[in-house]
């Protein structure tokens, strides 16, 4: 038996490093961007598809947001030029660490990062934990992200209670 000397051909020789580079593209392509943070429009003018609750005022419609949720909080931070931003539901701080922030002290976008807290007590977005700018929440307060007691199972008639 004899071997050839010659080598491999192109193909054989780029095989690894295309798969590697179809590998790494499916499994980038696994988390959907749910652009949490992303400037959106509260058009309150439509009251069937936004509510004001206790805490923050909600678009449930957002077409510019990827989830359809728009959120303004309420204002528990101090002052900011940050506006109305695209959220998501979410179950830890983690869910939300990719939200869109800007290091511009003048912008409308989230300056702090983001944290997962309930933001209204009524409304179709109550009780649901979602992810807030902290831009409007003191986060130097013990419990700012306890879950409040009108969210607790039997204390509450909203239907996303706990």
């Amino acid at each position: 038996m004899t071997f050839s000397s010659r080598p491999l051909s192109t193909l054989a020789a780029i095989a690894p490093l295309a798969f590697a580079i179809v590998v790494l593209g499916l499994v980038s392509s696994g988390c959907e961007d749910k652009h949490i943070g992303r400037v959106c429009d509260l058009d309150t003018a439509t009251m069937a598809t936004s509510m004001s609750g206790t805490n923050a005022t909600f678009n449930g419609q957002a077409v510019e947001c990827p989830t359809r949720i728009c959120i303004l909080p309420s204002m528990e931070g101090g002052a900011t030029t940050t506006t109305s931003l695209c959220t998501a539901g979410c179950s830890s701080d983690d869910d939300c660490s990719d939200g869109e922030t800007t290091s511009d002290p003048n912008g409308k976008q989230c300056k702090k990062g983001f944290a997962c807290l309930i933001a209204s007590t009524v409304g179709p977005f109550c009780c649901e934990h979602v992810c807030v700018c902290k831009d409007f929440v003191d986060t130097t307060q013990p419990g700012y992200n306890k879950t409040p007691d009108s969210c607790i199972a039997g204390h509450s008639m909203c239907k996303n209670a706990q």
